[in-house]
């Protein structure tokens, strides 16, 4: 039995690619890839005479040791990447693997995680997770390509699988991804890592403070400007945040706020402001009236609705930017002023100026109208006064929209 064991062992190990001699870059072609490529031919073939001839159901010990490699080997294979030569994917290896023990087990490999059967699913999981992050440390991970691959691959179907997640176990190499300098990588983390997360429930946390570890990299990767990153990031965070205990929730929702708003400010990119104006509008439904607490929002609001008034930032930005206010108003209206925060309602006003089609028209007349009828009595009378007295050479199509604004004002 131990020798079968070991057989079986050799064989995979030389199928598998082996660790890289520096850290592969996208698009590389490496020696290490003709190298795994020659010793496919040589130890594959025997895998296969194992794979027939031992029964895994008569010998259990050396299923629970052997299956979790195999599983690996087979999604490695699947991968699709540079070290997967045109050659290798011609031999069909992955599908071989798969048909022999689909015809010996009537069980798919890709489905070998979603039901127990001579196995565990969960102790077969564990051993994969565990023989991933074995290899693939914080030194080390990008000279694993492959098995970064399947590291995503087991992630991507893990809804599917009939297995707990401990995130201590599990996270770490989404994790590392997000940190990583490369595109490509981060977006692969972000993804784990949000698929995790959905796995999750707040007692996850319960025994230790690894949501601080979480954290830390999706602050970390805010600042990133690729639009990609940015998608992802801000589809992962509030997942996360959902999951954290009430008490823990709202210091964090302080953090990301803060931390949106700080990109904000700085972002020249139109289509990343949108990004950034969606999210925002997501965490102020979550934080709600503690949003108030960062006044520059006003600010950052004010200077978007100016920048609308050119016509083709006004065709990327505007539905964002005023989505984003009205969420704001609904939840921190309270704190409106108009001494303070007339700016808004005078944006808004030049906004609407331009404003052409019909939707965004009516939706800033709306906050119009909701921001005056926020002011004391007297406020209203002046507004009102002020609007009396349009220039002449003003359109008569901005004249009907400041009519209906003030027909909804009774003062």
């Amino acid at each position: 039995m131990i020798d079968t064991f070991v057989r079986f062992e050799e064989c995979i190990n030389n199928c598998l690619l082996c660790r890289l001699s520096r850290p592969y870059l996208e698009d590389e072609n490496l020696p290490e890839f003709q190298v795994r490529k020659n010793k496919l031919c040589q130890y594959f073939p025997k895998l296969m005479l194992l794979l027939e001839n031992v029964d895994f159901r008569e010998q259990p010990e050396i299923a629970s040791s052997t299956l979790y490699s195999l599983l690996i080997l087979y999604l490695e294979l699947k991968s699709a990447g540079n070290w997967n030569t045109e050659e290798i994917q011609l031999e069909d290896y992955a599908g071989i693997i798969n048909r022999t023990f689909n015809a010996k087990y009537n069980i798919e490999l890709d489905e070998l995680l979603q039901e127990d059967d001579f196995f565990n699913a969960q102790e077969v999981f564990d051993k994969c997770i565990k023989e991933l992050h074995q290899k693939m440390t914080i030194d080390d991970f990008r000279k694993y390509p492959g098995l970064i691959e399947v590291y995503c691959m087991l992630i991507n179907n893990v809804k599917k699988c009939n297995v707990t997640i401990n995130p201590v176990t599990v996270l770490p190499v989404a994790l590392l991804l997000v940190d990583d300098f490369t595109v490509a990588n981060r977006v692969k983390g972000l993804q784990c890592c949000d698929l995790i997360i959905q796995c999750l429930k707040p007692n996850d946390f319960s025994s230790g403070n690894y949501y601080e570890v979480i954290h830390r990299s999706l602050i970390n990767a805010m600042v990133e400007k690729d639009i990609e990153v940015t998608q992802h990031l801000f589809k992962c965070f509030p997942d996360f945040l959902k999951i954290l205990h009430v008490e823990v929730q709202k210091s964090k929702l302080d953090d990301v706020y803060a931390s949106v708003l700080d990109q904000m400010l700085t972002e020249t990119n139109l289509y990343r402001k949108a990004e950034c104006f969606d999210f925002t509008t997501k965490i102020i439904e979550m934080h709600g009236i503690h949003c108030v607490k960062k006044n520059i929002f006003k600010d950052i609001v004010c200077d978007n609705l100016d920048i609308c008034t050119t016509e083709g930032v006004y065709e990327i930005l505007i539905e964002h930017v005023l989505k984003c206010l009205l969420t704001w108003i609904r939840h921190c209206w309270c704190t409106w002023k108009l001494p303070a925060d007339q700016k808004i309602l005078s944006a808004l006003l030049k906004v609407l100026f331009v404003a052409n089609d019909e939707t965004n028209s009516l939706q800033i007349q709306n906050l119009i109208v909701t921001l005056i009828q926020l002011c004391t009595k007297e406020e209203q009378k002046e507004i009102l006064n002020n609007l009396e007295t349009l220039p002449k050479c003003v359109k008569q199509e901005f004249v009907d929209k400041i009519d209906t604004i003030k027909q909804q004002i009774s003062v």
